[in-house]
């Protein structure tokens, strides 16, 4: 190694980086002309937070409408492994491939790291976070109560927080979720009075009928439905459910049936009210048949 080597590790840096790693308060107290470099993210510790001891906190899976309980797993302040929570009653500790991979979305190197403006040419331009504020103020003040506010937060403070101050502001709340089951929810409320997705109980099922929903994919609560459809579909005294697939294409749900049928897009409907039309027929309304959907 000789002193004229750029790339190589010099004496000087050898010691501030050892410095820093050892007696980091020293670097801090302006003795060091260079950069100060951190190892450690915090410069004042926080209570809860040891150096090389992980922390764990409760939380909710957001990359589903399901909302699967999570333990986060966090050292030094940044979380590094996500697991299901054993006590949640949707998922019971297990987590699907999406919510294992929802620290690739927090790490993201694409992801948005501050405000960012619309320039002239269609593109945006990083701002700073008092011009974001003041830009934010001015178009709230001559908006004259005509303000919505597009979330895909789901039910909490934060979401609770938004509403209120968007409700000041005599606007409203605007929901949006790629994969949202707002349709479950309405017709829900529609036939049994309550504003909220249903939960189907896969665990006590005989007999499955699915007309193209993938319950063991994205549709519904994937963790909990694929929970209880294990538990149906073992042999359990002897007995175990059987599942019929409905669908233009094979889905996992159709992979993991027992008899799959393929039909045109479209025609889910026109089928199961066929079947509804052939059961009520032959059982009559009060007729002792059951079914999952």
């Amino acid at each position: 190694m000789t002193d004229t080597d750029s790339s190589s590790l010099d004496r000087r840096r050898f010691l501030t980086v050892l410095g820093v790693s050892t007696a980091g308060a020293a670097t801090l107290t302006g003795c060091s002309t260079g950069p100060v470099e951190k190892l450690v993210p915090y410069l004042v510790q926080s209570e809860d937070q040891v150096p090389g001891v992980a922390t764990w906190y409760a939380s909710t899976c957001e990359e589903c409408a399901a909302g699967c309980g999570l333990h986060v797993r966090t050292r030094e302040g940044r979380a590094v492994k996500l697991e299901g929570n054993p006590e949640h009653p949707v998922n019971r500790g297990k987590l699907c491939s999406r919510g294992q991979a929802a620290l690739q979305g927090l790490y993201n190197p694409d992801r948005v790291k501050g405000p960012m403006a619309r320039n002239a040419s269609g593109g945006f331009d990083q701002i700073t976070w008092d011009d974001a504020i003041g830009r934010l103020v001015a178009k709230l003040g001559g908006a004259a109560g005509k303000v919505a506010v597009i979330s895909g937060a789901g039910r909490g403070t934060f979401s609770d927080l938004l509403s209120e101050w968007v409700a000041a502001l005599g606007g409203r709340v605007v929901r949006y979720r790629a994969l949202d089951h707002e349709p479950l929810r309405a017709a829900n409320k529609a036939l049994f009075g309550r504003d909220e997705v249903p939960a189907y109980d896969f665990g006590r099922a005989g007999y499955i009928l699915t007309f193209g929903a993938d319950f063991l994919g994205t549709w519904g609560a994937p963790v909990e439905n694929s929970r209880g459809f294990a538990q149906s579909h073992g042999f359990n005294d002897g007995r175990a459910a059987k599942h019929v697939f409905f669908g233009p294409r094979l889905n996992l749900a159709g992979l993991n049936a027992d008899e799959a049928y393929t039909v045109p897009p479209g025609s889910e409907v026109h089928l199961a009210l066929a079947i509804a039309n052939l059961l009520v027929t032959e059982h009559g309304r009060s007729g002792s048949w059951s079914s999952a959907r």
